[in-house]
């Protein structure tokens, strides 16, 4: 039997990345991070334009005696918001509740749920 010629490495490399991405694409295994949330939807956010971002990092070095808060206090994300009253902070932690800032401790301010 007569072999053909052997295939080149650009198919080679293509073909696998065709497999793999159907692989990702169908998550067999239930392996994706959002693989919890079936009505999980992507938002496209827009950026600013580039002229509005400051190219100048903290010249006065403003962080660095700077007091760490509320270490072992609260898990969740490192992000803040204030409301339009200029209360807050608030932060979401990882069992889901929306924590506030009273001035002395940190309230529960709302909870969120998966419906």
């Amino acid at each position: 039997m007569k072999m053909g010629r052997p295939l080149p490495p650009t198919t080679i490399i293509g073909i696998i990345c065709l497999v793999v991405s159907t692989y990702c694409r169908l998550d067999p295994f239930h392996q994706s991070a959002i693989h919890g949330f079936p009505d999980y939807k992507s938002f496209k956010t827009d950026l600013p334009d580039w002229s509005h971002i400051p190219t100048e990092k903290d010249a006065h070095n403003l962080l660095q005696n700077s007091e760490s808060m509320f270490q072992n206090q609260v898990q969740g994300p490192k992000s803040l918001a204030f409301d339009s009253r200029g209360r807050g902070p608030y932060t979401g932690v990882a069992d889901g509740r929306i924590m506030s800032w009273n001035g002395n401790s940190w309230d529960d301010f709302a909870y969120t749920s998966a419906q």
